[in-house]
This record gives C-alpha cells, sequence and structure tokens, in this order.
C-alpha cells in the first residue's frame, strides 16, 4: 500500500507541475509595446486663445513620404491627444502635420505645419503650432 501512494503522489505531483508549466506559458501574445502620450496645442499667436477643429495627422517618417500614423482635430481649446483611447503612441519618432487647407488660419511667422517630435516611454510629449487670423482680403493661407 505504501509503494501505491508514493507512486500515486508522485503521478498528483506531476501533473500539478505540468499544469503549472502550462499555464505560465498559456499567454503566448507578445508584450504590449512601450507607450508615451502626444498632445498639440493650437493657439492663435494674437490673443493666446485656443484654436479649435483644426485637423492634424501623425506620421511615421516624413508627411510626403511616410505612413500615416493617426489623427485627430483639436478640440474648442485648441488641444488635442492622438491615440488616448489606445493609451498613447508607440515609442518612436513622428512628423505633426497641421492641415489649414481650409482653415480661416495662417501659421504665425516662423511656424511650420509639419513638426517632428519623438515620443519617450510614459512621458507626455506637448507640440505647440502658433497661428494668426486672416483678413479678409489679406493672403496668407496654410497648408
Amino acid at each position: 500500500m505504501r509503494q501505491f501512494c508514493r507512486k500515486g503522489s508522485s503521478a498528483i505531483i506531476g501533473s500539478i507541475l505540468m499544469l503549472i508549466g502550462i499555464a505560465a506559458c498559456g499567454n503566448l501574445a507578445a508584450p504590449a509595446p512601450p507607450l508615451g502620450h502626444l498632445q498639440v496645442l493650437v493657439t492663435d499667436s494674437a490673443t493666446n486663445v485656443g484654436v479649435g477643429t483644426l485637423p492634424m495627422s501623425l506620421w511615421v517618417g516624413s508627411f510626403t513620404t511616410g505612413t500615416e500614423w493617426a489623427d485627430l482635430r483639436t478640440s474648442t481649446d485648441g488641444t488635442g491627444e492622438f491615440r488616448p483611447g489606445d493609451g498613447g503612441v508607440i515609442i518612436q519618432p513622428y512628423v505633426v502635420h497641421l492641415d489649414l487647407s481650409a482653415s480661416t488660419y495662417a501659421l504665425a511667422a516662423g511656424e511650420t505645419n509639419d513638426k517632428p517630435v519623438t515620443v519617450l516611454v510614459g512621458q507626455t510629449v506637448t507640440v505647440t503650432f502658433k497661428l494668426h487670423k486672416i483678413v479678409a482680403g489679406g493672403g496668407g493661407g496654410g497648408g
């Protein structure tokens, strides 16, 4: 009887160890990539008030030769964040493109509508744009 108990115990212990091994290896999904946060802020250079409803896109590589990664429209206060529902964006260099083609605003002096940025692990990076209101009859488109 004693010999049977030893063999039975070994079989049970072996089964438990096998189940632990299966449970440990059962999650074969790749780990989530490290994320950071990328926010934008667009303001009127004369009033420093946020400019809302402007389309923006986030590109891996350049705007002309890269791949679009995400897009957004600024909220009424001129702010926005790329992919907040996904917990942020993958850590890598991007270009933020501001589209002013249907806007009553133009880029302020010294501004560009394509801004390179590198997102860092666990940090929030903010890209800012300064614009000026286009005066009726005056030039100054952007895009």
